[in-house]
């Protein structure tokens, strides 16, 4: 069976999506060709930089500008239908992709590449079955087309928009949950003595799992300094991901008392309109704003042990090994922690789909929110020094969670293509 999988490059999450179904497929039927591509790309290449790279700006420089977009483009309005006309510019490039590799499936973890998917089909008359998984908590405008053969949810309360809001027939919606690779479900990596024996870590403490690389530096470390101040004995395990910056800057807030000064854009960046500061990114390819500094001071003097890590491949061990995660509310690392089991302290939620998935945490008694960096020691702290909140979150977590999602998606895309 032939298996083509569409992603994209805004977020890291819908990568890891595509890479876990792939895996998956892969190791249960070894028959099986899947192919994973990049749609905006296969759809233009100067499409897929803008899209990308605005993504990027708007999330991370403008959040309130990008929020906005995000809940106009979420109903009937001038800006949902210019996204016509993006997947309009797609077709073509889509419908090359699908003759080059000649699926009898096509799943998308992305919003823009199964709405553009579903638009070609609809204008070619292409009948190959295609799964749309909706990479979020809760659904958008973004994923719908009438192309779409059956949408894939993460949540019953998505699994109900997408019918009552949306008006998607309830025969076309799976709530079988984000696939997720299966080390990240409890009780299938290594378990938390293994790990933090290894680290060096206190078996007897609680454990924290900082993942902070979508952070800004200078915030991360304002986060960190609030946690020092937590009036409990525990450890922490600080991953950067490919943030190197914020690795650097850690390193030396390791390993130094002196003050640390950061490469970020400085606070009055903040105060610039939407306009001017896309036209400073446009013209100095965001060289005028990495090379400004930012000097970060301490703000106490405690301590507790901690391990800091770049990027790695393993970091189902430390969700296994920990008792909280500190983090952003992406899609994907909310799913590959309620497989794990792991209570969750969100940070920095962009406006749109991360706030969404922020509140459905809190609602489902598997996360809580942190509202600012002074902040994370009270709200963490409370949940650290109480066992009884910690466990009945990860009892949510079980409760929540969407086992063999990705066994479930491949039966799914394999029952459509009339292969069972």
């Amino acid at each position: 069976m032939n298996i083509l999988i569409l992603s994209a490059s805004t977020g890291g999450g819908h990568n890891r999506a595509a890479g876990a179904l792939k895996d998956y497929i892969e190791k249960a039927d070894p028959s099986a060709n899947v192919t994973v591509v990049d749609a905006l790309e296969e759809c233009s290449s100067v499409l897929n930089f803008t899209i990308v790279k605005g993504y990027k700006t708007l999330v991370t420089l403008t959040p309130g500008l990008f929020g906005m977009i995000y809940k106009n483009s979420d109903k009937k309005s001038p800006l949902s239908e210019l996204l016509n006309v993006v997947y309009t510019q797609c077709a073509k490039g889509l419908e090359r992709t699908v003759e080059r590799y000649q699926p009898d499936a096509i799943i998308s973890c992305h919003p823009f590449a199964g709405a553009a998917m579903g638009y070609m089909k609809e204008k070619t008359g292409c009948t190959i079955p295609l799964i749309t998984i909706v990479t979020d908590f809760l659904p958008h405008r973004a994923y719908l087309s009438d192309g779409v053969d059956a949408y894939v949810t993460a949540s019953d309360k998505a699994a109900q928009l997408l019918h009552e809001q949306y008006g998607v027939d309830s025969e076309r919606i799976y709530d079988y949950g984000h696939p997720v690779y299966d080390r990240f479900y409890e009780g299938n990596g290594r378990s938390r003595e293994e790990v933090l024996t290894e680290l060096g870590l206190d078996l007897e403490k609680r454990t924290v799992l900082v993942m902070a690389g979508s952070f800004g530096v200078s915030e991360v470390l304002d986060v960190y300094e609030s946690l020092l101040d937590i009036d409990l004995d525990y450890q922490l395990i600080v991953i950067t991901g490919k943030n190197k910056k914020l690795y650097d800057a850690f390193e030396q807030l390791l390993n130094t008392e002196e003050e640390i000064v950061t490469d970020e854009e400085p606070e009055w960046i903040k105060e610039l309109s939407e306009d001017n500061i896309l036209r400073i990114l446009y013209n100095t390819g965001g060289e005028a704003i990495e090379s400004l500094t930012k000097t970060f001071r301490r703000t106490t003097d405690k301590h507790k042990p901690t391990r800091l890590f770049y990027f790695v491949d393993n970091v189902d061990d430390y969700m296994h090994a920990s008792d909280l995660i500190v983090t952003k509310p992406g899609g994907l690392t909310t799913s590959e922690s309620i497989a794990s089991a792991l209570p969750m302290a969100v940070f920095k939620a962009y406006p749109g789909q991360e706030e969404q998935n922020a509140a459905l945490l809190k609602e489902n008694n598997i996360g809580v929110i942190i509202e600012d960096a002074a902040s994370a020691k009270e709200t963490v702290g409370a949940v650290l020094k109480d066992s009884e909140r910690l466990l009945g979150m990860r009892d949510s977590c079980r409760r929540f969670v969407r086992k063999n999602s990705a066994g479930r998606i491949y039966e799914l895309a394999k029952k459509l293509a009339g292969m069972e």
